[in-house]
């Protein structure tokens, strides 16, 4: 059994350096094996609820595989509902396994024809649009990201402002017809959470919006009965809750807000660069710990913070990501 838990998504295992890796140990395998069962990932398992855009790369890896002996492939794709295009994502993934060399393409169409209706081209040109605004991006696409690590690159405002403008299109071709239309609103829940988690890390001033667009998230994720935003089974429910309390603008000034920073112990190396501002932002961390915490692995954390002058404290907090999992 060979697992790529490690591999990064966003193009196919011999185009990037984590999928040339696994390869090489691949390829050394079916030269001395001709019954190989390959254990693989596609979907983020942070944020189920989150774009990701790794249609493309399915049919190339698949054939890789069958191509180097391998007789066995289960495809963990998360098919929670609510999950980024659970549906389709199981019936590409489904017919592929049969037949390899199908053409890709022909097949989401298909699927979108059927399970969308007349929103079928509106929600095919979404996807495009996803497909190419990650690889424009350079951005990895990986199975523990978060939807603020693309909010410079295919989640960028520009982009977020077309995506909604073509769901909306979507929603008007379908809207009478119930089926269709609820089908569509389940497929625009991503994008819904993308909007709230990249308001939350920019600290969008504009309370209201933030308020009518976390209620109707809240409203159709009860409506949908989504279980799960991940893996580790927290609620949309709970997720909202904490939002309320946590994310939303209007707390209490923050003293260290712009304060210098100064190591008395470094962070772990993959924190640095988050290190040089997540202190002192005012933003709170989300659920994800690739943006906006400071980490330390192996050893305790110490810094100094230099408010610059003196000043009245009334009142310190600290927050700590409980993540079991990692």
């Amino acid at each position: 059994m060979l697992c790529n838990i490690d591999c990064d998504r966003e193009v196919p295992l011999t185009d990037n350096a984590s999928g040339r890796d696994f390869m090489k140990a691949m390829k050394g395998w079916s030269e001395i094996s001709n019954n190989i069962f390959v254990w693989d990932y596609g979907i983020n398992f942070d944020n189920y609820l989150a774009p990701f855009p790794n249609f493309p790369i399915l049919q190339k890896n698949i054939q890789l595989f069958k191509e180097h002996n391998t007789t066995m492939h289960f495809l963990q794709i998360g098919g929670s509902k609510g999950g980024d295009f659970s549906e389709m994502r199981a019936y590409m993934v489904s017919k592929l396994m049969w037949n390899p060399y199908l053409n890709t393409d022909s097949l989401m169409r298909s699927f979108m024809d059927g399970y969308y209706g007349a929103a079928a081209p509106y929600i095919y040109q979404y996807v495009k649009l996803l497909e190419g605004g990650l690889l424009a991006s350079n951005e990895r696409l990986w199975i523990y990201d978060s939807p603020v690590t693309h909010k410079n690159g295919m989640l960028n405002a520009n982009a977020r402002k077309r995506y909604i403008q073509l769901f909306d299109q979507a929603e008007e071709a379908v809207a009478g017809n119930d089926k269709y239309l609820k089908r569509v609103q389940l497929s625009r829940l991503p994008l819904q959470y993308s909007e709230l988690e990249i308001d939350r890390a920019e600290g969008n001033p504009d309370i209201e919006s933030i308020k009518a667009k976390l209620a109707l998230f809240e409203q159709r994720t009860a409506e949908f009965e989504v279980p799960t935003l991940n893996e580790r089974s927290n609620s949309p429910a709970d997720y909202c809750k904490l939002y309320r309390e946590r994310y939303l603008p209007g707390r209490e000034s923050n003293l260290v807000k712009g304060a210098k920073v100064t190591w008395l112990i470094e962070p772990a190396e993959k924190y640095k660069k988050l290190g040089e501002t997540a202190l002192t932002d005012e933003l709170f961390g989300g659920t994800t710990f690739v943006e906006s915490w400071v980490g330390w692995s192996g050893s305790d954390g110490a810094f100094v913070l230099n408010l610059g002058e003196e000043k009245e404290i009334r009142s310190i907090e600290s927050n700590f990501l409980l993540q079991t999992g990692a």
